[in-house]
């Protein structure tokens, strides 16, 4: 057996699944690809056949994204890649779900696999010290340690490591400004050792990396990012606080790696616990209290017309978005 299908299965049988619902797969590799035209449309018949959806970047650089499937479906996709010794030690996180959390395939060509706005940072040739999810835990314990997390305001809110710093970005284009404020400070203020961690550690490579560019020598990342670390480590010996968000319908996972407790404002893209829902500002599909004020009468009135169809559709007992595969370029 594969270790790809076995990692898979060992998670599986953690999460004491009976074979339904959908895996779902969080992969990245900075890898040099010079046909990524014609392993766009490869990867649209593959996951097409395997009844897998989810969004795939693809560049120069590498592949990065996030698919679901049936566990079939998802075995012989991990077959595929596998085949291909490109794809040789990729970054590979799995999670269930009980219901298909994409509504439909998209494979899209990138000049960046996670955009920074700084395409000639190449992970491939440089990149900090992957720190493993076992020894994460030590090394954030130690007080010389800034705890970095790369990710965004709206996926820190609800769950981050202790202690850690939060840039307060809101896209990942905005950390190479926060990176440079840090190495501006006096030496005697400047960290001497950095631990950065994000979602499934592909912000990560080109973070640490940039860090290096800016003069900081002992750069550390969680290998594997958030989601290996889940699934590794034991919730009783966790410094891990809150849930884990991600890019699909589940909005976030728990420590288990089980579908969270959060929503989503469809108007914001904010993730919202149980009680922001039962706000006066929440109105479904349309806006919350991070956004209402903010959102234009023409922007509301097409929220409320699309919000509007889903219901209809709903009703109808149809999909109101397809999920038919479409590439993009």
């Amino acid at each position: 057996m594969s270790i790809m299908i076995q990692n898979m299965n060992e998670m599986l049988s953690r999460a004491e699944v009976d074979g339904r619902g959908y895996v779902v797969a969080a992969m990245y590799k900075f890898v040099t690809l010079t046909d990524i035209e014609t392993l766009q449309q490869t990867i649209i018949n593959l996951c097409t056949s395997h009844q897998a959806l989810g969004t795939i970047l693809l560049a120069n650089e590498g592949i990065n994204g996030t698919i679901a499937a049936p566990i079939d479906g998802m075995t012989g996709i991990l077959k595929w890649l596998e085949a291909d010794s490109r794809f040789g030690g990729m970054s590979l996180k799995f999670s269930h779900s009980p219901t298909q959390p994409f509504l439909r395939m998209k494979v899209r060509l990138k000049r960046e696999i996670v955009t920074m706005g700084r395409p000639e940072i190449s992970p491939a040739e440089r990149t900090g010290t992957y720190v493993e999810p076992k020894d994460w835990n030590a090394l954030i314990s130690d007080p010389d340690v800034l705890v970095v997390d790369t990710r965004n305001v709206y996926e820190t809110a609800i769950g981050m490591f202790d202690n850690a710093v939060d840039p307060m970005t809101t896209n990942f284009r905005d950390f190479p400004d926060w990176a440079a404020r840090l190495a501006e400070q006096q030496d005697a203020a400047k960290p001497k050792k950095i631990a950065m961690y994000c979602t499934g550690g592909i912000r990560c490579e080109k973070a640490s990396a940039l860090m290096q560019d800016y003069g900081f020598d002992e750069v550390f990342h969680l290998k594997g990012g958030i989601l290996k670390y889940l699934e590794d480590i034991p919730q009783n010996d966790s410094k891990w606080q809150g849930e884990c968000f991600v890019f699909d319908g589940r909005v976030a996972v728990d420590h288990n790696l089980n579908p969270g407790s959060y929503g989503m404002c469809h108007g914001c893209r904010m993730p919202l616990s149980q009680d922001d829902m039962h706000r006066p500002e929440y109105v479904e599909g349309i806006s919350c209290h991070h956004c209402q004020d903010t959102q234009d009468p023409e922007r509301t009135a097409r929220f409320a017309e699309r919000q509007k169809q889903i219901q209809l559709a709903k009703h109808r007992g149809e999909a109101h978005l397809g999920a038919s595969p479409r590439n993009s370029k």
